[in-house]
């Protein structure tokens, strides 16, 4: 006996049986999936009489997820119907924080790390676009407490932050280090700029992009702030970041 084949597509779930000579595009939005009487069995969301009802042996499994068990089966259909292409179903948006106030008071930079301070009170601050649905994110940077708020995002969700600062450098030969603390007591670090050495005295801008993932409760949970640290004195004026945030499911 030829078994149905059963087959994920981005929009509609594919089901051909050879037996009978039919071909079935059903839109994954209109169906459920469950298990009856050792049978898979799809049917229109939100109940109704179902239209598909086979035994795990008389489907055919693909062959790039092996499948051995009824549970297993209805399992993977299930993830296809409620992830879009079989796969997580990512959303976003994203937000600009803009700074004034060191603008006028730059910040001081010595060998010990500094807090880098955005006030969001720039004129291209725009926060319209943070992003929206179930849990809906309020705000991804903390003005009051200078650093980036992922307490409204998951374990799992993914951001993406791009640095702009003016580093003004009075010694020739300066390195600056920019570094990502975050999690309780800033133990989780990650490097934006690691010892950039700049020859001659000036003012350079320097911009960063760095993706990151929330990969703990510790890190969702507590503040991350971007502090900086040079080996001569110089000091630092805040442009701003862009912050998008991309969340699964």
């Amino acid at each position: 006996m030829a078994k149905t084949i059963i087959e994920n597509t981005p929009l509609e779930l594919y089901v051909f049986d050879p037996e009978a000579g039919n071909i079935r595009y059903y839109t994954k939005s209109d169906i459920q999936v469950s298990a009856s009487n050792n049978n898979v069995v799809l049917s229109p969301k939100g109940g109704g009489t179902s239209f598909f009802s086979k035994p795990l042996t008389e489907i055919d499994t693909p062959s790039t997820t092996p499948v051995n068990s009824l549970a297993a089966m209805v399992k993977l259909i299930h993830g296809w119907i409620t992830s879009p292409g079989g796969t997580d179903n990512f959303s976003g948006g994203w937000a600009d924080y803009a700074d004034v106030a060191t603008t006028g008071s730059p910040i001081a930079v010595t060998a010990v790390p500094a807090v880098l301070t955005n006030d969001g009170l720039g004129v291209d601050t725009n926060t319209k676009y943070l992003p929206v649905g179930g849990n809906g994110v309020t705000q991804l940077w903390d003005t009051s407490s200078n650093g980036f708020d992922f307490s409204d995002l998951d374990v799992g969700d993914m951001v993406d932050i791009r640095m702009d600062i003016d580093v003004v450098i009075a010694s020739n030969n300066t390195a600056i280090d920019v570094d990502l603390h975050m999690g309780a007591g800033g133990t989780v670090i990650v490097p934006f700029i690691s010892q950039q050495n700049f020859k001659t005295t000036g003012t350079f801008e320097v911009i960063r992009y760095m993706g990151l993932y929330i990969g703990s409760t510790d890190v969702r949970d507590n503040l991350a702030q971007l502090k900086i640290s040079s080996d001569n004195n110089c000091t630092c004026i805040v442009n701003g970041w862009y912050i998008k945030a991309i969340r699964r499911g």
